[in-house]
């Protein structure tokens, strides 16, 4: 083929081509608008359920009995989810597992600050029972006075000892 044909043409030869094109394409696509109009379509579902949605908005004094319920594939529910049932359940599990962590964990930290409590307590107890082990039996109940706080008068008056004594007491614990 000569492609001096298309480089030798000049505008008015150019527009003409363009004008045939236009009308043979015009052409076409009348001679399908005919085919289309004289072959009998089925219509579809969703094309009825379309027009049924368009009448009711358009006339909402129908009757709801005579409306059709659109039947749009995006009115319909999601397809479900493989295993969105297994899901579910293992999410309410976590849930329910997050929830008894957070239970034991408080459980925990109590019991570690009572055991704490209880082990002060109790090394308490054992300094005030090695101090009366260490002390005469005469000074015992001084001794056990002087660690609940009692001044050396009060000692002194209630164990019967010299006042002088209940203070070396009263020393004796505080120096501990």
């Amino acid at each position: 083929m000569d492609f001096d044909v298309l480089t030798n043409l000049t505008w008015r030869e150019a527009l003409i081509a363009i004008i045939v094109l236009l009308a043979l394409y015009v052409l076409i696509v009348f001679l399908r608008m005919r085919l289309l109009r004289h072959e009998k379509k089925v219509v579809s579902a969703a094309a009825q359920s379309a027009v049924a949605a368009y009448a009711a908005a358009r006339d909402p004094e129908l009757p709801p009995e005579r409306r059709a319920a659109p039947d749009f594939a995006w009115n319909e529910p999601p397809p479900e989810i493989p295993g969105q049932q297994m899901m579910d359940r293992l999410a309410r599990e976590v849930i329910q597992l997050r929830g008894e962590v957070i239970q034991l964990r408080g459980e925990v930290a109590r019991l570690r600050t009572e055991s704490s409590e209880a082990l002060e307590e109790f090394r308490r107890d054992q300094l005030q029972d090695r101090a009366v082990q260490n002390v005469s039996p005469a000074y015992s109940e001084a001794m056990q006075m002087a660690m609940q706080g009692h001044d050396a008068m009060t000692i002194s008056e209630h164990c019967g000892v010299a006042r002088a004594e209940a203070e070396l007491v009263v020393a004796l614990v505080r120096s501990r």
